[in-house]
């Protein structure tokens, strides 16, 4: 046997519930809901059906989480779904109109697969998190965990905030899914020193690393004890990653496959193929589905050819397992879930008929990494380095020039949330205006504000949102500094409404219950 394989997806959007829709805003999410989300349900559903186990794992980061549980995002996404469906209609009738039968049948696909999404989304009474967890209940997935608002780790001077990330992530994953994460998912893959003890003491037992972090000589197709820790640290492949991902060369730029950059006016969906990669848009040929789905088919089998490879190429393991055994090697591919199907649209087929095939491939075996480290679990201690996936596999994509201001008002901001958790106690009014300030200061640390003002992607966007969370911080702390937290009245229940995630939050948590330190249980 050569060895295994492990897909990991990590799912993730920033907290945009009630904090803008068009074009930014709850779109974002309610798009990858219907282009992503209930696409990977039915495809995990019939892998099930198939009789697959084991197939994959999932990273739920808890900021999405509260979101997709929220019964406002649940009835707005069954709304943009019968609003996209009549889009989809309506272009179809211009279509018809132009006697442009191609893109007229592409209409009637996509108005016929929001109908169908919409039956589906009913179908599991809007619960998306409850269906996943019953894929992990049945054996066919691991559902990992990550911190709260997928906070960028390495930029906290304070050690106590990066307790809270980790520490209210996990309390999250267990409200949502009934049970202890195996594992976590480091946002941005961005390691921390001594990250591995904080994960130790809430009993995970792995987390996911760029392979860059692993000391020089070591190869990254094996587990690794972090530090001192019993965790174990798993490292991605950058091979998987460049196959599928690189932006000049990675599937999805294709041109058989849709192109995202070219939609129809009235519908803002796509209708065109890539073509080329230097063909102007204008010049984009109109989308073939089942050419698209050839390619997807030749992709697949390319890949599963590198992943053959890389296990056949992998060197000798440095050390033994826990059990002093010789460790099989693993391929660990590790995607953002919203490549496929949001920006790449054939990667949910893609995506099934890999798994499917690697499950019947001889040689290998497609596993999770708890799975897998139930026997080939490391055995010595690596000292990792701070890296990323970032660009540079640094972290000048988070932290430069550009996002100093960022973390210079973050930074005061955290100072003060900690210097007036001596006001906990001190009565409901107090209590409630102190725990929507952590929500603020929870929404400040998302690493989302900085990578899209570095990389300026919605970097407007990301500038008022961070600036709204912070004015929001300043109004209550203030009240709370001059011991007035009962003026803030209705002001207070209107920030409440608009950033009401973690609604059960604890602040002993947050700011620590005075017990010895150790695991919470």
């Amino acid at each position: 046997m050569l060895g295994y394989f492990s897909l990991v997806l990590h799912t993730h959007q920033p907290y945009v519930r009630k904090n803008g829709v068009f074009p930014v805003g709850e779109d974002w999410l309610y798009q990858v809901m219907a282009d992503t989300y209930l696409p990977l349900l039915e495809m995990l559903a019939q892998l099930q059906h198939e009789g697959l186990t084991s197939c994959l794992a999932v990273t739920m980061t808890p900021v999405l989480c509260e979101q997709l549980a929220d019964p406002y995002v649940k009835e707005r996404f069954i709304e943009y779904l019968e609003v996209m469906a009549g889009h989809a209609g309506s272009d179809t009738r211009d279509f018809e109109y132009f006697s442009d039968e191609k893109r007229k049948a592409l209409g009637e696909a996509y108005r016929d697969d929001f109908r169908r999404k919409r039956l589906a989304y009913l179908a599991i009474d809007g619960d998306l998190l409850g269906a996943l967890g019953a894929f992990e209940e049945g054996g066919l997935i691991e559902v990992i965990s990550s911190s709260a608002t997928h906070a960028f780790l390495p930029g906290f001077t304070d050690p106590r905030s990066v307790e809270r990330q980790v520490r209210l992530g996990i309390d999250s994953h267990r409200a949502h899914f009934g049970r202890d994460p195996a594992g976590f998912w480091i946002p941005e893959c961005a390691y921390r020193v001594g990250l591995e003890d904080l994960l130790e003491s809430e009993g995970v037992g792995y987390m996911l690393i760029d392979g860059t972090a692993l000391p020089d000589g070591l190869p990254s197709t094996y587990a690794y004890l972090a530090g001192s820790s019993h965790v174990n640290a798993i490292a991605r492949s950058e091979r998987a990653h460049t196959n599928v991902w690189d932006e000049l060369a990675g599937y999805p730029t294709d041109g058989a496959y849709i192109d995202s950059t070219k939609y129809y006016h009235s519908s803002g969906l796509y209708y065109w193929r890539v073509t080329g990669l230097d063909v102007p848009i204008e010049d984009k040929e109109v989308y073939e589905p089942e050419a698209a789905q050839r390619r997807a088919l030749d992709h697949a089998s390319h890949f599963i050819g590198e992943v053959t490879d890389e296990l056949g190429s992998s060197p000798p393991p440095a050390t033994e397992t826990s059990g002093n055994a010789t460790p099989m090697p693993i391929v660990l591919a590790s995607y953002d879930t919203e490549l496929f199907g949001h920006f790449w649209r054939e990667g949910p087929y893609w995506l099934e008929v890999t798994l499917r095939s690697l499950a019947r491939c001889e040689g290998l075996a497609i596993t999770t990494p708890s799975l897998y480290l139930a026997g080939n679990a490391g055995a010595a201690g690596a000292s990792l380095k701070e890296t990323t996936w970032g660009t540079n596999r640094d972290h000048s994509t988070w932290l430069n020039g550009s996002t100093t201001w960022i973390w210079d008002e973050l930074g005061r901001a955290q100072n003060k949330l900690f210097e007036l958790s001596s006001l906990r106690g001190q009565g409901e009014h107090y209590d409630r205006a102190l725990a929507q300030a952590v929500r603020e200061i929870l929404l400040l640390e998302s690493s989302d504000w900085p990578y899209m003002v570095a990389k300026d992607r919605a970097k407007g966007y990301s500038i008022e949102r961070f600036k709204a969370h912070s004015e929001r911080f300043s109004r209550i702390t203030g009240a709370l500094e001059r011991g007035e937290p009962e003026q803030l009245g209705p002001e207070l229940s209107e920030i409440e409404e608009s950033d009401n995630i973690f609604k059960q939050i604890d602040l002993d948590t947050i700011f620590g219950s005075g017990d010895p330190p150790g695991r919470r249980r």
